[in-house]
């Protein structure tokens, strides 16, 4: 059985702001990110979302996965995971930018999302940020997660796992109501609307948001016949 993972850095359990844990450093004097620096914490971040990364692999290869890929989806080079820490049964995609899952086709026999965040002006979404403006299925705008599962859903490939907060698996949830999902943090307050760092989150501790994950994969693998096909687009312009 052949898998593919998308990864993403927001999503991870213990990753709250974008602004020292996902991004380049801002030059508050020139108003202006600066090439070649990073948020204090960015490679601390990398760590996290590579050791889940690791931990669905684990859980996956426990119940008869023989091949496993994953699409680094943050940003480009060096992106949201550290290759020095894969695990080593993973072959990673490289070189591929961060505008869709590259090299994904029909040969997989699923598809699983690692790290998901919510689409922008989701509320109480930490970090939600991202829409493709025009773009409308199910009645609404998508984000990431949206045309992830749009691409999925053209091949005829099953999403059947998703990790992330809570808004990000809500919103797998609207086209693949039954995928197996594991919340790895979640907002205290929902009222807050979803901005980059100022909704407080109560999140999982690395090693128990690794631990679920593991056991999610697995189960995922196990049901992957159970679990619905996203329904298929067209995707509706906006009306004016």
């Amino acid at each position: 059985m052949k898998i593919y993972v998308i990864c993403d850095l927001e999503g991870t359990a213990g990753v709250v702001s974008q602004t020292h844990q996902c991004s380049f450093v801002h030059d508050a004097y020139e108003k202006e990110y600066v090439p070649g620096k990073y948020g204090p914490f960015y490679f601390q971040a990398r760590k996290l979302a590579t050791l889940e990364l690791n931990a669905l692999v684990e859980g996956i290869l426990e119940v008869g996965v023989t091949e496993v890929w994953a699409w680094d989806g943050h940003c480009g080079f060096p992106g949201g995971l550290d290759v020095e820490l894969l695990h080593p049964e993973c072959k990673l995609v490289m070189a591929a930018g961060d505008g869709g899952p590259a090299g994904l086709d029909s040969s997989f026999d699923a598809l699983m999302m690692l790290g998901l965040h919510a689409k922008k002006g989701t509320a109480a979404a930490p970090q939600a940020h991202m829409i493709f403006p025009g773009l409308v299925w199910n009645g609404e705008e998508i984000g990431e997660i949206g045309m992830s599962i749009a691409t999925a859903s053209a091949l005829e490939i099953p999403v059947i796992f998703i990790s992330g907060d809570r808004a990000a698996v809500q919103e797998a949830q609207a086209f693949v109501p039954n995928i197996e999902a594991v919340i790895t943090k979640e907002p205290l307050f929902s009222h807050i609307a979803g901005v980059y760092d100022h909704v407080p989150v109560l999140s999982l501790s690395p090693q128990k948001s690794r631990d679920v994950i593991r056991a999610g994969a697995r189960r995922a693998i196990e049901r992957i016949h159970e679990i619905l096909l996203p329904p298929k687009p067209p995707f509706n312009p906006l009306e004016a």
